[in-house]
């Protein structure tokens, strides 16, 4: 949506917009042409003073709100003692949070870190990690997943062709099958489950022997491929399958992590335990984080010095995730997330029920929301609804054609409310638009 020739050039944004274009490679997208000068929790503020309710949060990244005091206190006591270290002496702060991650996923036995610096990154650590300990090459992705744009995450990604367009030849052995997407409203998901699964069997039989796979990666939400829900029942068919055949079970939380789903891992969220769980997004609170958690069976087979990453884990970063971790702890964020996911799909179902035509589905675990409507057409004329009223919310799905809410977790019920009530103002105007034009088709 940016780029669009709407900012006055001769305003502070449109002076900082021109500068951008003159000195920054086109190539990486924005949603709005917005130049934020500081975050105040669920709000970001622009040059001029104009201040937008961020129902984004950086893509799933400002979980504990923009700027929130006891990070920033953190990043600045840290900086003040000791920025970086690489892989020349240990740090402190890396094994303080390794603990603490650890201490977060029951699910693995005797967990470990590598620490990295995005969700990119550590999909090719764990793509590396699989294939070094099982000695097998294969990897299964699903359609629809986002898994990064480094050059072997994006071989694993399908959620928009334009992503792979112009990159090949990709990484080899990567398959992909169908991810599981019920029906809206969830309708015949015994069915979706079997199919699926009948995909993922199918390529076992026809395409690559199962002996020959190291690692399924899964998103247990869909993020960038329309924030679907799949059914419980197919995340533990590929549970099953993994142990059936010894292949590594991996769970690219880095968008659906760090409490997003109500649970601190998906994986508590649906009950089915990953071999290997990647992280970044949400973890440091805008600072570069990611990684990657397995236990020490796996990451025992992978010898000092077979992978690395000269920032991963360094110490203002880490400081930064540690005070994010208590600022979830203490604030029960996860929980906040399950009550107001709740809260916020029966307004948005009530929503979908005034605007038939407009609204296809509702769908989403805690704060992790996709509306979807007919279109992308009709998802962008939201998106700028809700903008010039204050409230940022942003787009995902194969055509665009989801509206994706993932507010800080720290949103205050009144900050909830206020940004439903412009989205379902916005669906109004879009469902008397469409009323509009069909009366004047039918005329």
């Amino acid at each position: 949506m940016s780029g669009d020739g709407a900012v006055d050039a001769t305003t502070p944004t449109g002076a900082w917009l021109d500068r951008d274009a003159n000195a920054l490679a086109g190539v990486l997208h924005r949603y709005f042409d917005v130049v934020a000068e500081r975050g105040e929790g669920s709000w970001l503020i622009d040059l001029e003073g104009r201040r937008y309710l961020d129902l984004a949060a950086g893509i799933a990244v400002a979980n504990v709100g923009h700027c929130h005091p006891a990070v920033v206190a953190a990043i600045q006591r840290q900086a003040a003692a000791l920025i970086h270290t690489s892989i020349v002496v240990h740090n402190q702060r890396n094994v303080e949070l390794a603990e603490r991650l650890g201490r977060q996923a029951p699910f693995l036995d005797e967990p470990r870190v590598f620490f990295c610096n995005s969700g990119a990154e550590a999909v090719d650590g764990a793509i590396k990690l699989a294939r070094r300990t099982t000695g097998r090459p294969g990897v299964v992705a699903f359609t629809g997943a986002f898994h990064g744009r480094t050059l072997a995450a994006t071989s694993l990604t399908t959620a928009k062709a334009r992503y792979r367009e112009g990159y090949g030849p990709l990484l080899p052995a990567v398959y992909h099958v169908p991810y599981c997407v019920p029906a809206p409203g969830r309708r015949g998901e015994a069915d979706a489950v079997a199919a699926a699964l009948a995909g993922l069997d199918e390529l076992f039989t026809n395409e690559v022997v199962a002996t020959e796979v190291a690692a399924m990666v899964v998103e247990p939400v869909l993020g960038e491929g329309g924030y679907v829900v799949p059914p419980v029942a197919w995340l533990e068919g590929l549970r099953e399958r993994c142990d059936a055949h010894g292949i590594l079970l991996v769970f690219d939380e880095v968008q659906c992590g760090v409490g997003r789903t109500g649970r601190f891992f998906a994986a508590q969220t649906f009950g089915v335990a990953p071999d290997v769980v990647l992280f970044a997004k949400g973890i440091a609170s805008g600072l570069p984080l990611g990684g990657i958690l397995a236990p020490r069976r796996l990451m025992d087979g992978w010898p000092a010095g077979a992978h690395g990453s000269t920032f991963g884990g360094n110490p203002v970063a880490c400081a930064a995730a540690l005070a994010t971790l208590d600022v979830i702890e203490s604030d029960d964020l996860c929980g906040r997330a399950r009550v107001l996911g709740e809260r916020a799909r029966r307004r948005l179902r009530a929503a979908s029920a005034e605007h038939p035509g407009v609204v296809v589905d509702v769908r989403g675990v805690g704060l992790m929301i996709g509306l979807e409507l007919v279109d992308g057409q009709a998802v962008d004329a939201v998106l700028r609804r809700c903008l010039e009223r204050g409230v940022i919310v942003i787009s995902c799905g194969p055509h665009q054609e989801v509206v994706r809410l993932a507010p800080p977790l720290t949103i205050s019920d009144e900050e909830l409310d206020h940004g439903l009530d412009v989205l379902c103002e916005a669906l109004g105007d879009l469902a008397l638009e469409f009323n509009r034009r069909a009366g004047r088709a039918a005329s």
